[in-house]
């Protein structure tokens, strides 16, 4: 018995002990051989307050050296020797270093690439120098393959001089490229030159003449007189703009067949994506298209990768940054807000860029004036990889052969100079300290490198789950330069990695380890006698059971790095392959799970270049827009109080529908912006048209309006207008924010301040019209946005009966029914709705800081259900309203806009985003701090101050005598500031941010959360529609704010959205495009806010409305009679529907 229990003990000891299997292990350098260690000779004289690309680091190139099948390692030093080291199998390399000859002398070297530049068969090694003085000792080498020697080692010989590319210009990394398809491969160069580390951040105009100092390098390959030279032929063919850049990765962004170009920049120089096309004299040229093909970018951006990564078919872009992601070093590292940097952008032509990853996520083919390249919308805070602390290398690949692209990226700084506690003790003591003495003072970033597993895509959205500890990618280290390859051969993607002042890292990939039966890979090789010139570039689809998934094949990706020259792919059973070299038509083969197919331009069965499309269709037509463009002065609400999470000064226009003219045509009314009258479109045959004012005398001084409604308040038959004076630039005291009434008259608006006379002012956002007391005239709702200056102080909404008479209008404020719904905060949206079908309107609204509340009408009397109806647990940013009955049960249902999933802020119920509102210092003002959860840097979840310790001093200036350090500020957690709280402070919190679909149910309403496209930004303006007339209500989503505060930066990833509804209460993305041509005509890529119908004899008119933009029309190709009930759907009429808007008087 005692032996049992021995046993039994024994084992439970050694199951306790065992290591968890990761899905990859770290090899030593015992195990391995590879003891690569790379140093950067730090010294008194030479250091990070002297040179910050001290610690840039070094590269890794993976190409099979000896031809004997297995992919070696090349490694590129700083202050220290390249290395090589041949692959013997089984996990064991040879250092051979010295006898290959590629040592690099005394030369600082960064980028490395691996590519058979002389076509002899043999890869050859290029490597990039920078930092030295001496301009012999920053000359690139190319290491030319000379076959192997006796000791079947390979040799090389450095012939860059002969060859003409031993460029001295501070080269960070090299790319090879056909770009003119001539058969044999150019060189294409980054240049990053410090000249004063003080001025990359200062905004000047920009170099793009290709004049700069720092402006990147293309080389023509020729032959001359029988040996290879290469020209430099930058300026000629486009190369142009100047910048700090890091890393480039050659793709193919219109599918063309001829290689492009990204590059990430450092500093304030915008990224480029360099759109190979053809010249005027006939020949190649590069246009720099970054502006056009995405909304923004990352701000300090390091390495990038292109790959597709939702499986569309479109190559996508990851670049990466610095925002860290615990909040000790958020607060260490991030600067205070500047809303003037925005304002400079613009002012010295720079594009957007901030402070975090990004991810640029395809959605198909444009069809405007960029048609043929792909529309993006930047995902990286939905997919949840937009901070992983100062990073280098994002490496796109499946390592666990799911059929999902993963992501690992490299991190660490050995001083971190952007502490903010250095940068103070630095400001204040070093001309007093020796330069030692502050080298020990700067903190160091050595953190684990991040993994992140792919999900399974939704609707295009890929989402990523950080597995750094599950994967086993979780040790402490400068990594800079990293790169993949099959290294034992068993199917799965192995990875290495060059670290400062550590040995290298070399992690088994053990997918494949235990899958005898089913290895679920396809290893695709391109023939040997295919050269680099004819495979770079090829796209490659494999199509089985796990889907289909699309490569580019080219190696040179990432940071400073060359990974391998073949495909690993996910895939079970019987593969289809299809492969397009450059140049070339498409060709198909078949294959096995398991095996290696290799594959030329010349192999394979023909076939069809396109897919079927015959799925993918056209629901809108684009019409012409308006000669009419809102526009919106910049107001800086951050000024006034600096902690906002987002502006509340461009929330309009607003769009109102009518036919003021009688002509059949509808006409729309737009809303004025800051100082602006609002501007009346005319419809006509062919559009709308901007006519005069037809409101005489009015001054638009100190005010702004948000929402209006046209409906006939006198009932004489026609309709008058009401507008909603809101907004933020004045407080109460000094703006005008007395909304306004217009009787129509003679075919003018009149204005008639009586009719509003003795009701509550304040800055508002809505108003809807119902006969909300059944007295057969129409009242009105108005909601209350905000307090200007004091957001989020509550704001009442206001309920008017509408007691016109004898011809005179007059609008009393209903007190009983306005106490009724005072619960109601920062309304954005109303929506007078009979959710029950007891035949009377009942008032739904959608607010800030609030759940979704819902007011019944019981006799013309209001009572809250809120709660009842199962929507008080749910408090969100809610934006917007819309209805309808989506599962066709015969009662309506609805649709609420939220702030949505692409955030930093990601409220969940036990950890929600909270608000306190009060007079912290007692200085007679309003103090607004937002608290959020962020990691700690023991891994704890906290719950923090958002903003940093100098964005806090903005508001409390006493913050910085309570904490006297970034360090001390960034311990102090909420509950910390509660004890220094006044008794009257406001609490606010928003636990949800989701865009949902309400399901009306006897017992109360079901949330559903919208497609993972809806929660990729702010939505505003729904419009509920039958665009494919198969009787079941779809979807047009339209939003965006660039207002957010400037770390979060603009969210903008809306493009508008088309969703088909199933006729059941669920939606799903509708397919407009396929990876090689565009049907999409429904395109609001700005700050989408109202979307309305309009009516014409030529058919019903979409139109949505901008911040600071062109409105948007399109028309629907199947003319669904709207006003047509369909059998066994319930359909409303409003005087007044979603954000801002009113449509045509039609059923819905």
């Amino acid at each position: 018995m005692k032996y049992l229990i021995f046993l039994s003990t024994l084992l439970f000891l050694v199951s306790c002990t065992e290591k968890q299997v990761t899905t990859f292990t770290r090899l030593s350098p015992s195990e391995t051989g590879i003891t690569f260690t790379n140093l950067t000779g730090e010294s008194d004289s030479f250091n990070i307050l002297t040179n910050e690309y001290i610690y840039n680091g070094g590269g890794v190139g993976i190409g099979d050296f000896d031809q004997d099948g297995l992919p070696d390692v090349f490694f590129s030093g700083s202050d220290t020797e390249n290395q090589l080291y041949l692959n013997r199998g089984d996990w064991t390399f040879e250092d051979v270093s010295q006898v290959a000859g590629i040592g690099g002398g005394d030369n600082w070297n960064n980028g490395v690439t691996v590519v058979d530049v002389n076509n002899d068969g043999l890869d050859d090694i290029y490597v990039c120098s920078t930092m030295r003085q001496e301009a012999r000792l920053r000359a690139n080498q190319l290491y030319l393959n000379q076959g192997k020697n006796a000791n079947g080692i390979p040799t090389f010989i450095n012939v860059a001089a002969a060859y003409g590319i031993a460029d001295t210009t501070h080269n960070t990394q090299a790319a090879w490229l056909d770009y003119d398809q001539d058969g044999d491969l150019d060189l294409f160069l980054l240049v990053n030159e410090m000249i004063d580390s003080r001025k990359p951040n200062q905004f000047s105009r920009k170099t793009q003449d290709g004049s700069g100092i720092r402006t990147d390098k293309l080389y023509r390959q020729d032959e001359v007189d029988g040996q290879i030279r290469f020209t430099e032929v930058g300026k000629e063919t486009g190369i142009l703009f100047q910048g700090f850049a890091l890393a480039v990765t050659v793709t193919d962004f219109n599918r063309d067949g001829w290689p492009d170009l990204y590059i990430s920049n450092d500093y304030l120089s915008n990224d480029l994506a360099y759109l190979n096309t053809k010249g005027p004299d006939g020949g190649r040229y590069f246009v720099d298209i970054a502006s056009q093909l995405v909304k923004h970018t990352s701000y300090s951006a390091m390495g990038n990768d292109v790959a597709d990564m939702n499986n569309d078919g479109i190559p996508d872009i990851v670049a990466v940054d610095m925002l860290p992601a615990d909040n000790l070093r958020r607060k260490m590292m991030l600067t205070a807000n500047n809303y003037t940097y925005l304002i400079n952008l613009e002012r010295y032509g720079y594009h957007p860029q901030f402070t975090r990853n990004t991810l640029q996520i395809s959605q198909g083919i444009r069809s405007d004036s960029m048609k043929g390249l792909p529309q993006y919308s930047e995902l990286a805070m939905q997919a949840g990889l937009p901070a992983t602390d100062w990073s280098w290398t994002p490496l796109v690949a499946d390592f666990n052969l799911d059929g999902n692209k993963d992501v690992i990226i490299t991190n660490g700084f050995p001083r971190d100079i952007t502490d903010k506690d250095f940068g103070d003790y630095n400001a204040e003591n070093s001309r007093f300290f020796s330069v030692k003495k502050m080298l020990e003072k700067i903190p160091s970033v050595k953190i684990p490198n991040v993994a992140f597993r792919a999900r399974p895509t939704e609707d295009g959205v890929p989402i990523f789950d950080d597995v750094t500890e599950e994967w086993g990618i979780d040790v402490t280290s400068f990594s800079n330069g990293a790169a993949y390859a099959d290294f034992d051969r068993d199917g799965d993607l192995d990875y290495i990695v060059n670290n400062i002042d550590d040995p290298a890292h070399v992690y088994r990939n053990n997918t494949i380890s235990d899958k005898k039966e089913n290895p679920g890979f396809l290893r695709i090789t391109v023939d040997p006698a295919v050269r680099d010139a004819a495979m770079f570039g090829a796209e490659i689809e494999v199509m089985s059971d796990q889907g289909s998934q699309v490569y580019y094949l080219h190696p040179h990706r990432g940071y400073l790095s060359s990974t391998s020259k073949e495909v690993l792919a996910a895939a079970s059973g019987s593969v289809t392959v299809k492969a397009i070299f450059p140049g070339q038509n498409a060709r198909y083969w078949e294959a096995t799970a398991g095996s290696t197919l290799t594959i030329s331009p010349d192999s394979g069965a023909k076939g069809p270049l396109r897919p079927d499309n015959s799925q993918v269709r056209t629901f809108l037509r684009a019409l012409p827009s308006p000669a009419f463009t809102h526009v919106d002065k910049d107001y800086i609400d951050f000024n006034v109080q600096p902690m906002l999470l987002h502006k509340l000064s461009q929330q309009g226009p607003g769009l109102a529908v009518t036919d003021w003219n009688n002509d059949g045509i509808d006409d729309i009314y737009v809303s004025g912006s800051y100082e602006e009258a609002g501007t009346f479109l005319q419809g006509t045959a062919d559009g709308f048209e901007p006519i005069l004012s037809l409101i005489d005398g009015e001054t638009d001084e100190r005010r702004e309006e948000l929402g209006a409604l046209f409906f006939d308040a006198d009932g004489d038959g026609d309709e008058d207008l009401y507008v909603v004076s809101g907004s933020y630039e004045f407080t109460l005291e000094d703006g005008d924010f007395k909304d306004r009434f217009y009787r129509f008259e003679n075919g003018r608006y009149v204005r008639d301040d009586a009719a509003l006379a003795g009701l509550t002012t304040f800055s508002g956002s809505c108003v809807r019209a119902a006969d909300y007391d059944n007295d057969g005239d129409l009242d009105l709702f108005v909601g209350g946005r905000v307090e200007p200056h004091k957001y989020p102080s509550p704001v009442a909404s206001l309920l008017l009966r509408n007691e016109s008479s004898n011809g005179t209008v007059r609008f009393i404020q209903d007190e009983a029914a306005t106490a009724a719904i005072a619960s109601a905060q920062n309304v954005c949206d109303a929506l007078f709705t009979d959710y029950d079908n007891d035949g009377d309107p009942d008032l739904l609204l959608a607010g800030e800081w609030s759940p979704l509340r819902l007011y019944a009408n019981d006799g013309g009397q209001f009572n809250e259900i809120t709660e009842g109806q199962g929507l008080a647990g749910k408090s969100g940013w809610w934006n917007s309203l819309a209805a309808g009955d989506f599962d066709n049960d015969g009662d309506t249902d609805y649709l609420a806009g939220n702030l949505g999933d692409n955030s930093i802020l990601r409220p969940t119920q036990d950890e929600p985003v909270t608000a306190i509102l009060t007079d912290l210092d007692q200085n007679g003002g309003v103090d607004f701090i937002p608290f959020t959860w962020f990691t700690d840097a023991s891994g704890k979840r906290g719950n923090y101050p958002y903003f940093n310790r100098n964005d806090f001093a903005k508001q409390v200036t006493k913050i910085k005598s309570l904490h006297k350090t970034h360090n001390s500020y960034a311990a102090a957690d909420k509950a910390s500031y509660l004890s220094e709280l006044p008794d009257d402070y406001q609490e606010f919190s928003v636990n949800y941010a989701k865009s949902v679909y309400l399901e009306n149910t006897p017992e109360g309403f079901v949330f559903h959360e919208l497609p993972a496209p809806a929660q990729s930004f702010p939505v505003f303006g729904m419009l509920p529609i039958d665009l494919n007339d198969d009787d079941f209500l779809d979807l047009l989503v339209i939003g965006n704010d660039h207002g957010s505060e400037t770390a979060q930066g603009f969210m903008d990833a809306g493009n508008g959205l088309q969703l088909l509804g199933r006729g059941d209460g669920s939606f799903f993305k509708a397919l407009t495009s396929d990876r090689y041509q565009s049907s999409d005509q429904f395109v609001i890529p700005g700050e989408g806010r109202a979307l309305v119908l309009a009516n014409a004899p030529s058919g019903t008119k979409v139109v949505a409305s901008q911040n600071s933009g062109p409105l948007v029309v399109a028309q629907p190709l199947v003319q669904t009679k709207l006003t047509e009930a369909v059998e066994g759907r319930k359909s409303e009429v409003y005087w007044g529907s979603g954000y801002l808007g009113q449509s045509m008087r039609a059923r819905q």
